[in-house]
């Protein structure tokens, strides 16, 4: 390793992604969530001088994408912090990196030219990408609309984001920043009313990195069709196993999540004067967390103590979750029920 001063920091080479009579420009990685785009500059005070920008792993993924270009990153970083290394001092993949500041001599000297794209590259570009993903395939048949594509995709989302969610949640890989907005998804939403966590789903989607979300692969708009998306295998794993239980006892779940909605109805606690007036530490609530612990224990969810954390111990917050995600689960069901879809048995890894 090299020698490091007090103001120095250190960081690894991950892969040079332009050459041309040597490295023009390369990827430096100092943790999952900060990577250092960096391009090669004159300074007589180095041999091989670089100039970075530390930048957010969804940063990264946008670049990868080809959604942004070289010079945004260096413009608008998400760490906002700039640095000099001397890349002919790399020593066991690791090199000295100095702070300095984006002022109007870097900018006119140091920043790549606008227009300058991922797929410019003469080097390929690594993905970064640490999960195992896989490509999950839905056969469908009968008479489909695009509005029924929407809606089973929608679906398809919406509980893969939610059991994302909770599984980062819990990594210890997962930064800080990102828990933190995982938590306000559950515990945020004001008690409304029966629809107060409609957007639930849509705000956990937020959360995630451009990297994790679910993508589609192939749409074949036709009868039979087909429907491929990718995503983390164990969390189609997960999707899979919660199909399968919800199949096998869907009437008896179904009675479960009537008893705790007629509970919550009759209470009046589905409209916002009930929610408004709910005593999170009363009686009611203790039946109302009783209620909802049934259904979660129907619906099989493995994480349902981790939820009723995140939605800061408010058990009708907690029920209200399960009410909704009962109703996810039961549309995306549906679609299998009604012979329209094929359960998924090809899932196959991606290089």
């Amino acid at each position: 390793m090299p020698q490091v001063k007090a103001h120095e920091q250190t960081a690894a080479l991950v892969q040079v992604l332009e050459y041309m009579d040597g490295p023009q420009a390369v990827l430096l990685r100092r943790s999952d969530d900060r990577k250092i785009v960096s391009v090669a500059i004159d300074s007589a005070e180095a041999k091989c001088p670089f100039f970075g920008a530390e930048i957010s792993f969804d940063q990264w993924e946008r670049y990868r994408r080809g959604f942004v270009d070289l010079r945004y990153l260096f413009t608008f970083p998400r760490w906002k912090a700039w640095y000099l290394f001397d890349l002919s001092e790399l020593k066991d993949n690791s090199v000295v990196i100095t702070r300095t500041k984006m002022d109007s001599y870097a900018e006119e000297h140091y920043l790549p030219d606008a227009q300058f794209f991922a797929y410019d590259h003469s080097e390929p570009i690594k993905s970064t990408e640490t999960e195992s993903l896989a490509t999950q395939q839905y056969l469908t048949d009968g008479v489909w609309d695009l509005p029924d594509f929407t809606e089973f995709y929608r679906k398809i989302t919406d509980l893969y984001v939610f059991y994302l969610s909770l599984d980062k949640f819990n990594s210890n890989d997962t930064p800080v920043d990102q828990k933190r907005r995982i938590r306000l998804s559950f515990s945020g939403h004001p008690l409304r009313g029966g629809s107060s966590y409609v957007n639930l789903y849509g705000d956990l989607a937020s959360t995630q990195m451009l990297g994790e979300r679910l993508s589609v692969g192939k749409l074949k708009y036709a009868s039979a069709g087909e429907v491929d998306v990718r995503g983390r295998l164990d969390i189609f794993s997960e999707m899979s196993a919660s199909l399968g239980g919800f199949s096998e006892d869907y009437l008896a779940i179904k009675d479960v999540y009537n008893r705790l909605h007629s509970y919550l109805s009759k209470g009046k606690f589905l409209s916002k004067q009930g929610s408004d007036r709910f005593d999170p530490d009363g009686p009611v609530a203790a039946r109302v967390l009783e209620e909802a612990e049934k259904l979660s224990a129907a619906l099989k969810i493995e994480q349902s103590a981790l939820i009723y954390d995140l939605t800061g111990r408010h058990s009708l917050k907690y029920a209200k979750i399960m009410l909704a995600h009962f109703r996810r689960l039961e549309s995306y069901f549906m679609f299998f029920a009604e012979g329209r879809v094929k359960e998924p048995e090809n899932i196959a890894p991606q290089a």
